[in-house]
């Protein structure tokens, strides 16, 4: 192994802001089979080229759709999101939502998680560009796009490589990542296995690994392993975890307007 460094960028709430597409797919797959009766956006029938109008009412719950997104593991997870809206319980830690999660029975639970890939798979098929304008880069997409022009780049997802990919090209977000260089579910949804992956594929050192994310938690998992490790400000982490960042010297805290010139600094 030699001296190469990589830079290794999550998806969501890293390079693209995938909360309003995740509502989206989460509330058309909770009314199929979490509660067909649901109180949330009145039950109204989602359709995806109206549901930006249609969320516009209804600004409090969205807001709190946005407020719980950090605790996503696996998009399982959204459907807990829903149910805490729908019984407005107040969750402060992450222990407390996966107690939330276990009220709701596993065979829902699984129902969800797969009519969740099966709709976004059929709105890529049906409805790609409205889909897209759900799913937007974030505002520093261009200084992203230099780093990865001036410096081996790849990403490091939960999400999985076909959903991914599609919005890598010129016409939406123009990032320069092959579709063999996206790490995603199907190899883990662990960062660390992702971390060992990437050291075995491309024959670099753990020290060499600059990891941006969004998810403190995610950050803290693979810092042992020697990755260099950044929070991604601009993501889903709340102000506690912003802080904590801050206050570490072993995570670097990264916002929009900084990111490039330190992770270019890095990397050379």
């Amino acid at each position: 192994m030699g001296r190469q460094k990589i830079l290794a960028l999550d998806f969501d709430g890293c390079i693209v802001d995938s909360v309003m597409e995740a509502l989206f797919v989460t509330y058309v797959s909770y009314r199929k089979y979490i509660n067909n009766k649901t109180r949330i956006f009145d039950n109204k029938k989602p359709e995806i080229d109206k549901f930006s109008s249609l969320i516009s009412n209804y600004q409090p719950q969205v807001k709190k759709f946005r407020q719980y997104r950090h605790h996503i593991k696996d998009a399982s997870d959204y459907a807990v999101i829903l149910y805490i809206i729908e019984d407005n319980l107040k969750v402060s830690s992450e222990d407390e939502f996966f107690k939330i999660k276990k009220l709701i029975l596993n065979k829902d639970i699984e129902r969800f998680y797969q009519c969740f890939y099966d709709t976004r798979g059929k709105i890529f098929k049906d409805n790609f560009d409205a889909w897209a304008r759900l799913t937007p880069g974030f505002n520093c997409i261009n200084e992203m796009r230099r780093l990865a022009n001036e410096h081996k780049t790849i990403m490091a997802t939960t999400n999985n490589k076909e959903t991914a990919k599609s919005l890598l090209t010129e016409q939406y977000l123009n990032l320069n990542i092959k579709e063999e260089d996206i790490v995603d579910l199907h190899i883990s949804t662990d960062k660390t296995v992702q971390m060992e992956y990437i050291v075995n594929k491309y024959g670099v050192k753990f020290e060499g690994i600059h990891f941006l994310d969004d998810n403190l938690s995610q950050l803290l998992a693979v810092r042992p392993l020697g990755v260099n490790v950044y929070l991604a400000s601009w993501g889903y982490c709340t102000e506690e975890q912003k802080n904590f960042a801050k206050k570490s010297s072993d995570i670097n805290f990264l916002t929009e307007e900084n990111m490039y010139s330190m992770l270019s600094e890095a990397l050379y």
